[in-house]
């Protein structure tokens, strides 16, 4: 069981490990093909960065040796006049062509030429076509584009000993070709530049936490180019720009940070959702402060109306008593009238007054006796007492009149 866990722990760890092999070369073509080599991608999608001349000499020998066969055929052999000096010319041109093109070298755009003078470095060829003497040896002719690198670091433990992935995309450019043939083939330094960029990103991520590692930003892009162009300045390269591609910690140590956020942004959902509740009962509580307010307000304006209505009732009262008195005694003689009316209702004539007096009293009469609570006993007697008066009363007249002076 443990060795099917450490396998399979292995296998975990190759497929998270990127390969990566090697990403600069160098090839081998004549001068003439130098332009459509550097632009020219290998098998693998790589394109070189340095090309070597096949010869060192430019002088086409082929040329010159079939030039100086014609002129001597032309001498030896025993041929007629004109095919004689048909070689000849013949022979010549070739000579001439095979030496004139040797004092021409073509340097693609995008490159150097580094030439060399008795083994010894000359000098450096921009593009262009560039006239020299053919004692002079092209060596190389170096890109001076901007190359990048792809250079990625695997497991390396932050400062509080998470292990780490990263990957990184440098970009540089061969400043100085001299330097850079004489000093490293493009194979070697590809294992530099792979070997430089990961301690310089080993250094950087033991001074970060893991938190801090998915966060890298222009300050740390910028540290690394510094410290990676410091490495490699004394090839001849200078470090454009670096790039941070790819951020990967163990995917527990991602299960975990993505639940601790996942659980801050619920406690601030709750927050904001507690927040809200408070609002809303604050506010709740104003408008029912502002309702009491408004309730107040009315009352106190309904208490003044009333006030000033009851006194100008107070002012048109004493300013027409008569008017009251004639008021009140209509409403008086409305009243008998309607008691009247009624024929089972005892009238007294007397003053109005006594008329009013007597209604109220039988009102209040009425009233007291039907809410009185009396025993059992009591109440039957009391019934039958009123059944009796009531029978009598309908056998009398229904009404009575006293006449009061």
């Amino acid at each position: 069981m443990a060795t099917e866990t450490s396998q399979t722990d292995v296998d975990a760890q190759a497929v998270a490990a990127p390969v990566v092999g090697v990403q600069l070369t160098q090839v081998r073509v004549p001068l003439d093909e130098a332009a459509e080599a550097l632009s020219t991608q290998d098998e693998a999608g790589r394109l070189p960065i340095v090309v070597l001349p096949k010869q060192a000499y430019r002088i086409r020998n082929g040329l010159v040796g079939a030039g100086l066969l014609l002129v001597l055929g032309g001498f030896l052999f025993d041929v007629t006049l004109p095919l004689r000096g048909g070689s000849l010319a013949a022979g010549a041109l070739l000579v001439v062509l095979g030496v004139f093109r040797a004092f021409m070298v073509p340097v693609p755009e995008g490159s150097r030429a580094v030439l060399l003078r008795r083994g010894r470095f000359h000098k450096t060829l921009g593009p262009g076509n560039h006239i020299v003497v053919p004692n002079i040896v092209v060596s190389h002719i170096v890109t001076t584009r901007e190359t990048p690198f792809d250079a990625p670091a695997t497991e390396i433990p932050t400062r509080d000993d998470v292990r780490t992935s990263v990957d990184i995309l440098m970009t540089f450019r061969i400043e100085a070709p001299e330097k850079f043939v004489f000093t490293i083939s493009a194979a070697d330094f590809d294992q530099v530049c792979q070997a430089t960029c990961q301690e310089v990103v080993r250094l950087l991520l033991r001074d970060k936490l893991a938190d801090e590692t998915l966060d890298l930003g222009e300050a740390d892009s910028e540290r690394l180019r510094s410290e990676i162009g410091a490495a490699l300045e004394p090839y001849g390269v200078v470090v454009v720009r670096v790039v941070v591609t790819h951020v990967m910690p163990p995917l527990d140590f991602m299960a975990s940070r993505e639940s601790r956020r996942l659980a801050s942004v619920q406690r601030a959902e709750e927050a904001e959702h507690h927040t809200l509740a408070l609002l809303r009962q604050a506010d709740q509580e104003e408008l029912e402060q502002q309702r009491i307010k408004a309730r107040e307000r009315a009352i106190e304006l309904e208490a003044a109306n009333e006030v000033a209505r009851l006194t100008r009732l107070e002012e048109r009262l004493r300013a027409y008593p008569n008017a009251v008195h004639w008021d009140v005694e209509t409403q008086r003689l409305e009243v008998a009238r309607a008691l009247a009316a009624n024929t089972r209702a005892m009238v007294q004539v007397g003053s109005g007054s006594d008329v009013a007096a007597s209604l109220v009293m039988h009102t209040l009469s009425e009233d007291v006796v039907s809410s009185t609570a009396l025993p059992d006993g009591a109440a039957a007697d009391t019934a039958a007492s009123e059944g009796g008066s009531r029978d009598d009363a309908d056998t009398r007249p229904r009404k009575r009149a006293s006449v009061s002076s």
